[in-house]
């Protein structure tokens, strides 16, 4: 009886000490604007050396398009999205505020991460883009965040040590800092001018998660080559939120993607 019990003891202190990482969903979708991207040249290059970049450092990572990315968020509450497209899919916003899935999401805890132009400012829905313009952000967050002003901006200390690859470049799509303490955010940026930041991760008050604003541009400023932002945005990702949204399983823990996409076959 003793064995027993000290055997279940110690299975009680394996399962209670193990954590789950939670793996990653990389948005791309070859439906969404003919296959092509809002200010990212070749979307689905840059998807894939993300899904490798990322697998590098030992996480899981997949590709997911529309419909997969809503399945994950909700099998996900805690996860991590990457958007790849410089476009929100209709799935998870239409500028709904509270009825959207990425507005409640955010604030569960869910990291959201976006590449491209103006985040939130266009939605693809039944196969069209649809404006949401800044009212995309008013929607999500309650402020409009991203700017046009071009700006030169270099890595932060903060920047240095989580994106070691992240160098000085030129975003006219980059958030502004004092908006961001205007109302109250939270905030983390990674690279700025002191007055614009880009790359840079914030949050409102009532949300748990971040969302992450990468490398945006648009109308002639160019971002980065596929390569190097898929690097930075995997150095970011497993030095930073990875590591932060680990869960125990006692508590919920995530649903690997591979397993959930394996269910719906």
């Amino acid at each position: 009886m003793k064995r027993v019990f000290c055997f279940a003891c110690a299975l009680v202190l394996i399962f209670t000490g193990h954590t789950f990482g939670q793996d990653v969903a990389v948005f791309y979708d070859a439906a969404v604007e003919n296959g092509g991207g809002l200010a990212v040249p070749n979307p689905k290059q840059l998807a894939e050396m993300m899904v490798e970049e990322l697998e590098a450092k030992k996480l899981t990572a997949e590709i997911v398009d529309s419909d997969e990315l809503a399945e994950y968020m909700k099998a996900n509450p805690k996860g991590i999205y990457i958007i790849t497209q410089g476009n929100t899919p209709g799935t998870i916003f239409k500028k709904e505020g509270k009825k959207d899935l990425v507005y409640t999401w955010l604030r569960e805890g869910g990291i959201g991460g976006f590449i491209g132009d103006y985040a939130f400012y266009y939605y693809w829905d039944k196969g069209a883009r649809v404006t949401a313009a800044g009212a995309g952000q008013q929607s999500v967050f309650g402020a409009t965040i991203t700017n046009g002003t071009v700006s030169q901006v270099s890595p932060t200390d903060l920047g240095k040590e989580l994106i070691p690859s992240l160098k000085k470049w030129s975003s006219n799509r980059a958030s502004g800092l004092a908006v961001l303490k205007q109302n109250d955010f939270e905030y983390e940026s990674y690279a700025d001018d002191g007055v614009n930041a880009d790359p840079i991760a914030y949050r409102t008050k009532d949300m748990e998660g971040w969302f992450i604003n990468f490398h945006t541009s648009c109308c002639g400023t160019v971002i980065p080559p596929n390569d190097q932002i898929a690097t930075e945005y995997a150095e970011l990702i497993s030095n930073r939120f990875a590591t932060a949204k680990a869960v125990d399983p006692t508590g919920k823990v995530s649903v690997v993607w591979g397993r959930l996409k394996k269910s719906r076959q």
